[in-house]
């Protein structure tokens, strides 16, 4: 596919998502435009873990951590630039802040997998762990950053200005990057990490570069998804820490083996079945959690490679080398 087809198809993508969020608040609401929005953050952060748990076989569980990152960086950017851009071009300002979201994010990403990936198993999963929890609890130690409280609420702090296709064109332009990359030849030196680490050192693969490299690119769309989260038209401008726990990191982690490891269409999926469930569950009550823990060990006794496994949609003739690689 051209360059000028992939715009093309990017525009057109664009197009049919405002008219899906102007459909969407018509007929249903803003309670679904909202669920529709939450899907879309969802999507982003399963699509980026599954470079790091899928394509490259590591165990991180703690990319809350940069989610919180790319909120907290982009919400202090609005913060900062909301005199000089906010007013004279909201878009404009949302750029900027989702730009700083992902350096920010992507510096974070590359400090903790730098010394980290080193390690394998269950010792990279302590460690990211360990990385997500210092940074809520420093978040929720600053001050500056309304400590546990969360970021305050008001337009002049963090313009709303995220809505449906600035978030769902996050989560194409967040398959696009990840999709080219696993379909490249640094994917397929991130595929042979995954199935034996050792046999692609042998081979002289660079096994801590390639996989610094995912952690680097997967930290850096996940900053992206929490600046978006932090500039959500539907959810208001308020930033709670709290949202970034463990247990967030875990739901992450649920979303692509729902969908199926290693596959990226399968993390979308994943990312908006678990957020549509949540809701869907949410006239339990109480039990909404106990339920939705019976449908997930239901699943994975039915199905435990997830819905699509390693496999992926009709999405991947988009991708270089797809189309050639199916003929052969």
């Amino acid at each position: 596919m051209t360059a000028a087809r992939r715009l093309l198809g990017f525009v057109v993508a664009i197009a049919l998502f405002f008219a899906v969020e102007r459909l969407t608040r018509a007929t249903a609401g803003e309670y679904a435009v909202r669920v529709l929005a939450m899907c879309g953050v969802n999507a982003m952060l399963a699509v980026s873990l599954n470079l790091v748990n899928g394509t490259t076989g590591q165990f991180s569980i703690g990319h809350a951590g940069f989610m919180a990152v790319g909120a907290y960086a982009g919400a202090i950017t609005s913060h900062l630039t909301a005199g000089s851009l906010g007013h004279t071009s909201p878009a404009l300002a949302l750029v900027v802040s989702c730009l700083v979201a992902v350096v920010c994010a992507g510096i974070a990403g590359v400090a903790v997998g730098v010394p980290s990936l080193r390690l394998r198993g269950d010792y990279l999963a302590i460690v990211t762990l360990g990385f997500g929890e210092i940074i809520r609890i420093s978040i929720e130690s600053l001050a500056p950053l309304g400590g546990g409280g969360g970021w305050p609420f008001g337009a002049e702090s963090i313009p709303a200005t995220a809505t449906i296709p600035w978030i769902w064109g996050g989560v194409l332009l967040t398959v696009l990057i990840i999709g080219n990359l696993t379909y490249s030849s640094y994917g397929r030196a991130l595929t042979a990490i995954r199935e034996d680490e050792i046999a692609a050192e042998a081979a002289g693969i660079p096994t801590t570069r390639y996989k610094v490299l995912a952690f680097a690119i997967s930290a850096m769309t996940t900053g992206l998804a929490g600046s978006l989260y932090a500039h959500d038209a539907t959810g208001g401008q308020h930033i709670d820490p709290g949202l970034f726990r463990l247990d967030r990191s875990v739901d992450i982690l649920v979303m692509i083996i729902f969908g199926g490891l290693g596959s990226i269409t399968g993390a979308v999926l994943g990312g908006v079945a678990v957020a549509v469930s949540l809701e869907l569950l949410r006239e339990f009550h109480g039990y909404r959690l106990v339920v939705y823990a019976l449908l997930l060990i239901g699943l994975m006794l039915a199905r435990p490679q997830g819905l699509l496994g390693t496999r992926e949609l009709d999405v991947r003739r988009f991708l270089p080398g797809r189309r050639k690689a199916v003929s052969t």
